[in-house]
């Protein structure tokens, strides 16, 4: 009978040592002590306290199994199977026992624990002579143990047990043994491989991934996790990665935690260092990725990974949580974008000589190629700017520009990117304007607000941002022409400014979160406009802007000859404002009407050398910029002309003494000619082939 319970409970023991790591998914919480002990019998019949009675010293050696609970990290459930060895006056008694015990496991520092707890079990007791028998065992027990590996501990303890014996004749439990011990042994941790699963990652919040900021992510979280540490005692080097093997080299390390202790838990956000071939998902999918966690405990480095689906949008997809966002669709490298804009800047270079901003110029050709190659405006009913851009959470429908072109059609955040893609191609810098319910474009002029209220007549349409004068244009009005599209945006910007309601994004700022990306490996073809009809277009729309400049001008200069009579001062201007829009001809019969009428007076010229300078007479330009400087020895503007006539003529020389003269007068305007002042002839020669500086108009006093 005693040995059916001494089975029994030992396949109870059994049972519960198997389950406990089952429930807690793995066997980090599980332990196996190998503990021999020293046994010292106590009460009536221990032979240290009475020299009669049977018990002398002993000794014992138990193997332990022990799961501590991860959720009740300060209660432990064990099994137990020992051997006990005790000498007696006449033989040896042999104690095999089987039992379960619990109880309280407290952590101390780093790397120590203390242990105290009771056990109860059944024991075979054998004696030579004698049949065997089995009873119950009842004891409690503490113990200090230090971790030095994670796989390895060193405990040291001591134990109380008290053995039950039964006197069949009086049917009555006896006192058989009880005793205390000294314990000394080692602690081997089931599960310290790499798998462990006491680092938890928890809380895990992820974005949606966009394609197109593919490259954002980098450096801007995709999302964010919790990572708490369960281990015993603090790990360290806790670094957290992120991967997602279809569409990244390698993980991207996310953040690294030099010390996390016991229980403690961080938040790190997420980041993702993608491969551009994500750019070529057209439709929504969904992708496996995994949070890595590496970290040192114990001297020993482990490895945690927790598998995750993310969803990722297709390339064309946004949100308008930042108006900024839309530059990574601008894609001035893209090869059909610069099929585009390249065919109208040979164009435009082979035909157009005209002293009005190059900028400016450009931006017109590009804007009435873009007419007469049919682009139009079209709202998407399914993606509305008007709509979308008052929800921040809602997914546009973006085009890239060489979509656009092939398409031919695009809302005004499409247009506004297409224009903008073509003009960043030529170098001409762009920015988003955003009004409430729409988005369009502005570009740069390359001057300063001073330096264009110098170079245009009437600036009442541009925007001065910063000190920079920019042009905006309603790009959705490109089949009404250039000049309605420049008024109709200026007009925009008025109105939506007025009320702190107009926003400004350049481009190039936004590419320094939002980088470019390109979808084209190559340009696709487009039935290019004739050459013919983009020259007329163009001519069309600088004549409407040139009259537009010149004419409110000219009337006034006019008007002050009729009233205040023959003016050679108002002369000049009158033929600054017509030669700074190209009316050389114009310009050049008031500038010799005011030289005529004032035989002292420089300032016409200089500028008579300037027009001359313009159309290739070089030897008529040196011959006014003399006269003038014969009067007036010391005038920039003159001695620059003088300068630049003789390095025309090849008089190489006279041109370098001229610019010598010209940097000690004026530092500044020398820099502006600078290849002047080359002493490598060839180098000069092509840097004033690429650039021959501005020409500078003598107007010496305004006229009001």
């Amino acid at each position: 009978m005693t040995r059916r319970y001494f089975t029994f409970f030992a396949g109870l023991l059994f049972l519960a040592l198997i389950s406990a790591p089952v429930a807690a998914d793995g066997f980090e919480d599980v332990s196996f002590q190998l503990i021999p002990g020293f046994e010292l019998p106590v009460g009536q019949r221990s032979a240290v306290f009475n020299e009669a009675a049977p018990y002398t010293v002993g000794g014992s050696a138990a193997f332990r199994g022990q799961y501590i609970f991860p959720g009740l990290p300060l209660l432990y459930l064990d099994g137990t199977v020992s051997y006990n060895l005790q000498p007696t006056q006449a033989n040896l008694l042999s104690l095999l026992g089987a039992g379960v015990g619990t109880g309280l496991n407290l952590r101390v520092g780093n790397n120590m624990s203390f242990n105290a707890g009771a056990e109860a079990g059944m024991y075979l007791g054998m004696y030579p002579g004698l049949a065997t028998a089995g009873n119950p065992y009842f004891g409690g027990r503490v113990a200090f143990s230090w971790d030095f590996s994670p796989s390895f501990t060193l405990a040291i303890g001591s134990g109380y047990k008290y053995y039950l014996g039964y006197d069949a004749s009086s049917g009555a439990y006896t006192d058989l043994y009880q005793g205390v011990n000294a314990t000394i042994g080692t602690i081997f941790k089931v599960n310290s491989g790499a798998e462990r699963t006491k680092m938890k990652i928890e809380n895990i919040e992820m974005d949606p991934v966009f394609p197109v900021f593919y490259s954002y992510y980098d450096l801007n979280a995709l999302g964010k996790v919790t990572v708490r540490n369960e281990e015993n005692s603090p790990v360290t080097d806790v670094k957290v990665y992120f991967n997602v093997p279809q569409y990244m080299d390698q993980p991207k390390l996310s953040a690294t935690i030099p010390l996390l202790r016991r229980g403690e838990q961080e938040e790190v956000n997420l980041n993702a260092l993608f491969l551009n071939n994500i750019l070529q998902l057209t439709e929504p999918a969904k992708a496996s990725a995994e949070i890595i966690v590496e970290y040192t405990y114990l001297g020993k480095r482990f490895t945690r990974k927790n598998p995750y689906t993310i969803r990722i949008h297709h390339r064309n997809a946004m949100t308008w949580d930042d108006d900024r966002k839309a530059a990574s669709f601008v894609t001035p490298r893209d090869p059909t974008v610069l099929l585009f804009s390249k065919n109208v800047i040979s164009i435009l270079r082979d035909h157009d000589t005209s002293p009005i901003n190059q900028n400016f110029r450009t931006a017109v050709g590009i804007f009435e190629a873009l007419r007469l190659y049919g682009m139009n405006y079209a709202i998407d009913p399914d993606s509305s700017y008007i709509e979308l851009s008052e929800n921040a959470a809602a997914v546009d429908f973006l085009q890239f520009p060489s979509q656009s072109l092939t398409y031919r059609a695009g809302d005004c955040d499409d247009l506004s990117i297409l224009y903008s893609a073509l003009l960043e191609s030529v170098n001409i810098e762009t920015a988003f304007v955003t009004i409430p319910g729409h988005i369009f474009m502005a570009f740069s002029l390359g001057l300063s607000e001073d330096e264009a209220k110098k170079e245009f007549t009437d600036v009442e349409d541009f925007l001065f941002i910063e000190g920079g004068a920019w042009i905006p244009v309603e790009i959705t009005l490109v089949t009404d022409g250039f000049i309605e599209a420049w008024e109709t945006g200026a007009r925009q910007w008025r109105n939506a400014s007025s009320n702190e309601l107009a926003g400004f994004y350049p481009v190039r700022g936004a590419w320094e979160l939002y980088e470019q990306v390109s979808i084209s490996g190559s340009a696709l073809p487009l039935l290019f406009p004739e050459t013919t009809a983009i020259i007329a277009g163009y001519e069309s729309s600088m004549d409407i802007f040139v009259d537009r400049e010149v004419t409110a001008r000219a009337d006034f200069y006019f008007g002050k000859l009729r009233e205040d009579g023959e003016n050679a001062k108002v002369r000049n201007h009158l033929g600054i404002l017509y030669a700074r829009y190209g009316m050389y001809d114009d310009a050049e019969k008031q500038f010799l009407v005011a030289a005529d009428r004032d035989r002292n007076y420089t300032a016409p010229m200089v500028n008579l050398g300037n027009i001359y300078f313009l159309r290739g007479r070089y030897d008529d330009a040196l011959s006014w910029y003399q006269r003038a400087g014969a009067k007036d020895p010391k005038n920039e503007i003159v001695v620059a002309g003088l300068a630049r006539a003789h390095y025309e003529l090849e008089q190489f020389d006279q041109a370098r003494d001229e610019y010598r003269r010209l940097a000690e007068i004026a530092p500044e305007t020398a820099e502006k000619y600078a290849y002047l002042g080359q002493t490598s002839e060839n180098y000069a020669r092509a840097s004033a082939a690429l650039n021959k500086g501005k020409t500078l108009w003598d107007a010496q006093e305004d006229i009001e």
